[in-house]
């Protein structure tokens, strides 16, 4: 290297070294100012002792007399002081501590400190999560709470940060009384007052009580729940118990309104039990434009709202009252069929594909989840006939559910949820099913040896058995819709293994081929050589005791 060279690269060397230095002198400094800023809160050196405490009183790992001794340590720092502090991001996450782990005085101190500061608190970013906890832990604080909160709830539903407050109220702490106070907020002042006056009241027995006052209430709801929708607040519970008041309350036109203030939102409100009515009542007395709309916004979320307590309610609504089976066939079936498989064994999940292929049997319903459906059947707007709409759904979903199974017969036929799935599909699909019917008959031809074997396995026989009498049953939910020739087929498979199932989980199965027109002669035939195994088995498989039944009936 020449000498300029070698003089340019210690340059820069020593140039490097010096930024470096250059920068760690710069944090240093801007440390040293923050600390020295902070050093001039009056509450710095009692934030600095409480946190020393709080770090070891935060640990999961520390004992009972641990904790006891490090709240009172605690206590001795900041009691009576806990006003000064609250608004500071790490002070507030000490006293959600101190009441989280603090004993019930200890929490009531804290709480009582803090009366007087709970509006102003609720709406401060950290400020809040003290307010969430006191309600949590001081329950004797509830009321006092709700009185600082309750002259504001129309404006704190549509905060930021307040909502998060009036829903943990709501949904997780208070009882019937204070629920019915929030949500008189919702009413107006003069609903407000009446409902203070005479104890909390439902909405209906205010409506009752002042029949007059019915379009002021609901037009002060309007803009009341408009406002949490463009405020963004709409996910909370207690504005989907007032939705749903509204929407039953209102008249057609106020509905309609309501819905186009809704129709891009409802996958936010899906998830409790008056967000899905609410959805379902939109889908109910949407247009078909309208009913676009909405399923182009539950297409990113179809798979959380199918497997959802109530959003699944949501998609039966939509599969009953859309015309347009194209639209759903692509944009509805075509998404949750990628995860059918998936779908088939969430409790949930499966009762959208079971509806589709079982309709609203009670089976798979509830007789309150059958009711509510009819219920929507009064205000629905379609002009297709349901039954036609239901076939087309079934003929356009079939082949892709067939198929599924046909690929997965080892896997679904097993599973708990999903083997109900199957069932219905080999019974209620319609098309060709031979692939299907192939893959099943395989698993049937397997070992013996095999374990869990589908003729013994406990889910999988059950729909084998199904398979067996679905050409005879007289049942409709029992018989299937196209006949599947099955039994005939299963005989000749496991023909070899036949007294050997005679006498194991899989008695049921073979019993069902003794049962059945189409095999019972042949079945009977061929298990006459296996008599003495089945006698034996008799005394502890009731399976094999009605096998030997079945076969005396032969003479």
């Amino acid at each position: 290297m020449s000498e300029i060279g070698e003089k340019r690269h210690s340059d820069n060397t020593e140039q490097r070294v010096e930024n470096k230095k250059s920068k760690i002198e710069s944090r240093h400094e801007q440390k040293s100012t923050r600390t020295e800023r902070k050093s001039q809160d009056k509450n710095y050196d009692m934030i600095v002792r409480a946190k020393k405490v709080w770090e070891k009183l935060r640990r999961g790992d520390i004992s009972r007399e641990e904790q006891t001794d490090l709240m009172n340590k605690m206590m001795e720092v900041i009691g009576g002081r806990v006003q000064e502090v609250i608004f500071k991001h790490d002070a507030s996450r000490m006293i959600q501590t101190c009441l989280k782990k603090g004993n019930a005085d200890q929490r009531n101190q804290i709480a009582g400190e803090l009366k007087g500061r709970y509006l102003e608190l609720s709406k401060s970013m950290y400020g809040k999560f003290i307010v969430m906890k006191t309600i949590e832990y001081c329950h004797k604080y509830r009321d006092q709470i709700l009185m600082e909160l309750k002259k504001n709830i129309r404006k704190l539903i549509r905060h930021k940060e307040a909502s998060h407050v009036i829903e943990t109220f709501y949904a997780q702490y208070a009882n019937a009384t204070q629920r019915h106070l929030l949500l008189s907020e919702f009413y107006g002042p003069e609903m407000t007052l009446f409902s203070q006056e005479g104890g909390s009241k439902t909405l209906e027995e205010l409506l009752t009580s002042f029949p007059d006052k019915k379009d002021s209430v609901l037009r002060f709801m309007s803009e009341t729940l408009a406002g949490c929708m463009d405020k963004g607040t709409i996910s909370n519970s207690i504005v989907h118990k007032a939705l749903y008041q509204y929407m039953t309350l209102a008249d057609d036109k106020g509905r309609e309104e309501m819905m186009n203030h809704l129709k891009e939102h409802l996958q936010d409100i899906v998830h409790t039990r008056e967000g899905a009515w609410v959805a379902m009542i939109c889908l109910s007395i949407g247009s078909p434009k309208d009913r676009k709309t909405i399923i182009k916004a539950f297409k990113p979320f179809l798979v959380k709202i199918c497997s959802d307590e109530y959003g699944y309610l949501v998609l039966l609504r939509l599969l009953d009252v859309t015309d347009d089976i194209v639209l759903v066939t692509k944009a509805v079936l075509g998404e949750l069929g990628k995860h059918a498989k998936e779908l088939f064994a969430d409790k949930f999940g499966r009762r959208f594909f079971l509806y589709i292929l079982a309709g609203r049997n009670t089976r798979y319903l509830s007789t309150e989840t059958v009711q509510l459906l009819k219920e929507g059947d009064k205000i629905r707007v379609s002009k297709k006939d349901p039954v036609v709409r239901a076939q087309e759904i079934l003929k356009s979903t079939s082949p892709q559910l067939i198929k599924l199974v046909a690929d997965n017969a080892p896997i679904l036929m097993r599973e708990k949820l999903s083997s109900q799935v199957v069932q219905e599909i080999m019974l209620h699909a319609v098309g060709d099913k031979t692939e299907a019917i192939n893959a099943i008959l395989n698993l049937a031809g397997e070992s013996i040896e095999k374990e869990n074997h589908i003729i013994e396995d406990r889910f999988a026989n059950r729909i084998v058995k199904a398979m067996i009498k679905a050409d005879s049953a007289e049942v409709e939910n029992d018989k299937s819709i196209e006949p599947l020739e099955f039994a005939p087929k299963l005989l000749e498979v496991i023909k070899p293994n036949l007294g050997h199932f005679a006498t194991t989980h899989g008695s049921y199965i073979v019993l069902a081929l003794t049962e059945e027109p189409s095999t019972g002669d042949d079945t009977k035939a061929a298990l006459k050589a296996h008599k003495k195994a089945i006698e034996a088995a008799a005394e502890s498989n009731s399976g094999s005791k009605l096998i030997l039944e079945a076969l005396k009936k032969k003479k």
